[in-house]
């Protein structure tokens, strides 16, 4: 492993501003290149974070599916190439991994999200989850949603971090990010050293679905949260528990799997998206050696 480079990308999102702030003093106390690995700093979407909104036109951490999106021209898809020729793995400046900076309104604690199943993401996330016992939500097999940042680079993985607000500083949220970024080349340098191994095992949250807000002819929201579902990201839900009151008061109550975690309860930015949740199932991956060949071949 030679001289890398990981883009660190904060502001993907304009009123999550944590991570902003984070990187921002992270470069004033630190070395911007340590154990032959440089960071690079890169602000997703300046604009949007100008005016303190989640995105301009369309929402950036959806723009890199650019099969798709062909032909397709506005702020943000403009500026997810211009992210990819600055500083793809084929660019001027290439960075191998990615790391994704984001905050959440749901009571996510800080976590790992990861985008499929590619090898060079299951070692870095074996990597954190080692060192900070991080639960990491695997997101795959949906087809409304695509074309996530991390995806347009070889390794990538995002930081999620909540609960907090949009727009509001939390200095204890930034303090993890913090932690999270001066560690990072640590635990990759002494991977790559031999002087840790992966855990024998990866403990995943698979993505199984969303489920919506109960909801009028209309659109508009006619249920919310059960109180007693609210701030219970990562816990089992049991056939017949609460999910949502509707505004009579009545109770709606979950009828599905009793192997489910639900997450991202209540996130406020998936209500344009008509999720209210998502489900996950527990998984539990044996690592595997070439996890770390392929990483290390970055």
């Amino acid at each position: 492993m030679t001289l890398n480079k990981i883009l660190i990308v904060s502001g993907t999102h304009g009123n999550e501003i944590n991570p902003v702030w984070a990187v921002k003093q992270f470069c004033k106390q630190n070395n911007i290149t340590k154990n032959n690995i440089e960071y690079k700093f890169i602000i997703g979407n300046p604009l949007a974070c100008k005016k303190g909104v989640r995105y301009i036109n369309s929402d950036l951490n959806r723009c890199f599916d650019f099969k798709k999106n062909l032909g397709k021209t506005n702020y943000e898809f403009d500026r997810a190439k211009l992210l990819v020729e600055k500083f793809g793995i084929r660019s001027s400046e290439p960075c191998a991994i990615a790391i994704d900076l984001h905050t959440t309104t749901a009571n996510m604690g800080t976590s790992i999200v990861m985008y499929g199943r590619r090898n060079k993401d299951f070692c870095l996330a074996a990597l954190l989850q080692n060192k900070f016992g991080l639960p990491i939500y695997l997101h795959e097999n949906d087809n409304n949603q695509k074309g996530f940042l991390v995806e347009a680079w070889p390794c990538g993985l995002v930081i999620e971090v909540g609960s907090v607000a949009q727009n509001f500083y939390d200095p204890n949220i930034v303090n993890r990010f913090l932690v999270i970024i001066n560690d990072l080349r640590d635990e990759i340098n002494k991977l790559k050293n031999n002087l840790i191994k992966l855990p024998k095992e990866l403990i995943v949250h698979v993505h199984q679905g969303s489920v919506d807000y109960p909801r009028e002819k209309n659109g508009c929201i006619n249920g919310i949260i059960h109180p007693e579902r609210i701030n219970q990201d990562w816990v089992h839900i049991k056939k017949g528990e609460p999910l949502f009151l509707d505004k009579n008061g009545n109770t709606i109550f979950y009828n599905g799997d009793s192997n489910i975690c639900p997450v991202f309860i209540g996130e406020v930015a998936y209500q344009e998206k008509n999720i209210a949740m998502s489900y996950t199932k527990k998984e539990v991956i044996f690592s595997a050696e070439e996890w770390v060949t392929e990483f290390l071949s970055l």
